[in-house]
């Protein structure tokens, strides 16, 4: 009975890194349709998030059957916690990538025409890209040291959003006409920069899995 537990644990660790990776690819091909402004790859990232939903409950349905068969303690029951709420949060983050993409199409005539000044995300979409492929990594190996080095690096986030905000406002008085292109912007700046909130959100939880510390609300 235990190595059968074990066995299920060990599922559960490879079917979450495998739907973080999945998150992470997903995420990367709504950045490149905005930056490309490929209609067709945004359809294809909106229609991809149907599967990430898919597989965040068959995810959902193991840890309530772990938690009901077998009833885990101590460090095995903080990994079942910790896989269920990581879990959520993939499906959170394909979520803002999916708004992304979803913006891309009525965003092409002005991703097209060069008249139109163009909102610099590439700082911002390297950051965020980084973290979430380090988030992955943290997950696989339940690296706790790398964990904290992300949380850190959210602060480089939040600042390059202040930076998108302020270059939209500036835009938004200077051509007003193309208020709507601006306004999406704002908004793609605001789905990044949840993206590497809801990846320190991870982060906590996998130092909390492997540690039983809570450094959540500790600033």
């Amino acid at each position: 009975m235990k190595e059968h537990f074990i066995n299920e644990l060990q599922r559960l660790d490879s079917l979450i890194t495998a739907q973080g990776r999945q998150v992470e690819m997903l995420i990367g091909q709504a950045i490149d349709a905005y930056a490309a402004g490929n209609i067709p790859l945004a359809r294809k990232v909106v229609a991809g998030d149907a599967a990430i939903d898919s597989e965040e409950i068959r995810i959902e349905e193991e840890c309530l059957k772990i938690l009901a068969l077998h009833q885990p303690v101590a460090s095995d029951l903080r990994t079942v916690a910790s896989v269920f709420k990581i879990n959520a949060c993939l499906e959170r983050i394909a979520d803002f990538g999916t708004h992304i993409a979803e913006r891309v199409e009525r965003m092409s005539a002005c991703l097209a025409d060069p008249a139109v000044e163009k909102v610099d995300f590439a700082p911002m979409q390297y950051m965020v890209l980084n973290m979430l492929h380090e988030t992955v990594e943290v997950i696989d190996r339940r690296d706790t040291m790398k964990a904290y080095s992300i949380i850190k690096n959210d602060s480089g986030v939040d600042d390059c959003h202040r930076c998108v905000l302020e270059s939209c406002l500036q835009h938004l008085r200077k051509a007003p006409a193309n208020a709507e292109y601006y306004v999406d912007c704002i908004g793609i700046s605001r789905d990044l920069e949840r993206m590497a909130d809801i990846a320190t959100d991870i982060c906590e939880h996998i130092i909390y899995q492997e540690t039983g510390k809570i450094i959540r609300h500790q600033g």
